[in-house]
């Protein structure tokens, strides 16, 4: 942006433009860092959420298989007690020995397998093994044993351990439930590997709360078992990956068939959709049950929320934009109001109201500017009321020089011219009785010291108008110009000498204004044309001195004195005056005053 342009501008808009230059581009650094910052801790939150669910649901079904489990082998359990209870019932009865009885009850507990490979054994309170499929870990003391210690301390209940047969490779879970039947001193435990255990969970317990879980729009959780057969999904239940021809190109279910846990991104395209989106799974194995858990959703569903927080975030960041250049317009007003109103007072002052006063309490630089614009107003009242006291009293000097003037060309210059015109008269009468050739002479003495008598009154009457302006402003502007024609070979001519009466003050000050203008034109723009003319209308009383001379733009003492007397004398008696001249054109000198300051109590002491 031009910075010339930008000076032209009023502080308002410069206010607004600053504030947009500044918090537009901070508005977009912050939304890019709020977003990026939000865009990683919701992908955290996702990704959080989405191993939360997998965990719950892991956990959900190892609870599951727990109980389960527990269930199954307590049943058993209970079952094989009843069956030796039976039989040692029947040794009660009678009905055979003892010895019978335990072996018949052997033979039955003996003849059971648990899952795969478990069985069920008795010991005694001495840990010393009473029942078991091998013949010849019988009658051997297993105390000692930290699992066996167990049993024999607690008798009852459900028990889990680590045991490594001796084809195994490695140590494996292994679970024990215990019922003790008093009578024998028979621990009867029925025991097997946990991992064998996977046929007694029903999927149909858990499969309606994997499938209520959601994320964000259409992310969902599932479970497959390692041949790849969906055991719990909401669209391919019970179907397999690979059979069904599900499996993505990024090998998605080979991967979480193969690792334990983790978490993958793929390609992946729902039936009711036209093309695959971005979507992010994560996974986690159950190695007892042999089953995989995962929980997945797209990417775009993780976004959409960051999606509407960025256009809330944009509405937020106008709407504050927006407050921000409202807030700025308003401050703005705080200065450019204050400013406005100061302008208003400077062109106030500027056209002579020095009366103008800033009404601004405040304490900031608009005050101090404002106190001290009041300050230089009331000084500079004070130079102008000194100055034009000055000046009135250099009017009056001069009008009162004049007058002594007048008054002596009137009373003593004129009456001496007289008495001397007289007594030439009286000569030339005696040189005339006498026949004197001196006489033709002392008559022409005679007639210049009448023409010098006249010109002496018509300048006392020029000196001292006072007595003229009495018989009214038209009637002195009247003799004003016969004296001008009287001394220069201008023709002069008056208009309009009715008005109505002046107080007699501004009406001398009207006739000098009048006289200056006139004997301005006579004396240095050489008109052929001088026309006064005199008007008054319902508003005002209006004096117009025009001419044909050369203008005052081309004339000598144009700008002198005599002008500035004429201004000051105009706003003396509150009038307004004009001047305008043109080069060869001539000068118009226009004096306008209201009718309300005609009376010298209005105009002379407003």
């Amino acid at each position: 942006m031009n910075i010339k342009i930008l000076n032209n501008l009023p502080i308002r808009y410069k206010l607004v433009i600053a504030c947009t230059l500044l918090f537009t581009p901070l508005a977009i650094l912050a939304g890019l860092f709020s977003n990026s910052l939000m865009r990683n801790t919701l992908e955290v939150q996702i990704r959080r959420e989405l191993h939360n669910s997998t965990e719950s649901i892991l956990n959900m079904i190892k609870l599951s298989a727990q109980l389960s489990i527990k269930n199954s082998m307590r049943n058993i359990a209970e079952k094989n007690a009843d069956i030796v209870k039976m039989y040692y019932q029947e040794y009660l009865n009678g009905r055979m020995t003892e010895e019978e009885a335990k072996a018949r009850s052997t033979k039955v507990l003996l003849s059971q397998q648990i899952a795969s490979s478990g069985y069920i054994y008795c010991l005694n309170s001495n840990g010393v093994v009473a029942v078991h499929p091998v013949a010849a870990v019988v009658g051997q003391d297993l105390s000692g044993i930290s699992f066996v210690d167990d049993q024999v301390q607690r008798k009852n209940g459900y028990q889990e351990y680590a045991w490594k047969n001796p084809d195994d490779l490695k140590n494996r879970p292994k679970a024990v439930w215990m019922t003790h039947f008093e009578p024998w001193d028979w621990i009867i435990s029925v025991s097997a590997y946990r991992d064998e255990f996977d046929h007694v969970v029903n999927i149909d317990d858990f499969r309606e709360s994997i499938g209520s879980l959601e994320f964000m729009k259409s992310g969902y959780s599932y479970v497959l078992d390692l041949t790849g057969t969906l055991i719990a999904h909401p669209t391919y239940q019970d179907k397999n990956v690979y059979a069904q021809g599900v499996e993505t190109p990024e090998g998605l279910f080979a991967t979480m068939l193969t690792q334990d846990k983790g978490e993958v991104i793929y390609q992946w395209q729902n039936p009711t959709e036209l093309k695959p989106r971005k979507k992010i799974v994560v996974f986690n194995r159950i190695h007892e049950m042999g089953w995989v858990v995962a929980s997945s959703a797209y990417i775009d569903d993780l976004y959409r929320p960051l999606n509407t927080i960025r256009n809330i975030g944009l509405l937020v960041g106008i709407f504050i934009l927006g407050g921000g250049i409202l807030v700025a317009m308003q401050i703005s007003t705080t200065i450019t109001d204050p400013m406005a109103l100061l302008i208003k007072h400077l062109s106030r002052g500027a056209t002579g109201d020095y009366s103008v006063r800033m009404n601004y309490q405040s304490r900031d630089e608009i005050g101090q500017v404002s106190s001290f614009f009041n300050q230089f107003m009331e000084r500079l009242g004070l130079a102008i009321r000194e100055r034009e006291k000055l000046e009135q009293q250099m009017i009056e000097a001069d009008d009162k020089e004049r007058l002594t003037a007048g008054q002596d060309l009137h009373d003593d210059l004129a009456p001496h011219l007289i008495g001397v015109e007289i007594m030439s008269q009286t000569l030339v009468k005696r040189l005339r009785e006498e026949s004197s050739p001196a006489a033709d002479q002392a008559e022409t003495i005679r007639d210049l010291l009448a023409d010098a008598t006249q010109k002496t009154r018509a300048l006392a009457r020029g000196f001292c108008p006072i007595h003229r302006v009495d018989e009214g402003l038209g009637f002195a502007l009247k003799e004003l110009i016969d004296t001008v024609m009287t001394f220069y070979p201008v023709e002069c001519q008056i208009y309009g000498t009715d008005c109505v009466p002046i107080d007699r003050a501004i009406a001398v000050h009207i006739y000098r204004i009048t006289q200056e203008a006139v004997y301005n034109a006579v004396k240095h723009a050489s008109p052929n044309r001088v026309a006064v003319t005199l008007s008054q209308d319902d508003d005002a009383l209006i004096v117009e001195i025009a001419d044909d001379g050369t203008g005052l733009a081309t004339s000598a003492g144009s700008s002198g004195m005599g002008r500035q007397i004429m201004a000051f004398r105009a706003r003396l008696i509150k009038a307004d005056l004009e001047v305008e001249s043109r080069p060869e054109v001539g000068t118009t000198v226009r004096l306008q005053l209201l009718n309300k300051y005609l009376e010298k109590g209005d105009a002379l002491n407003a």
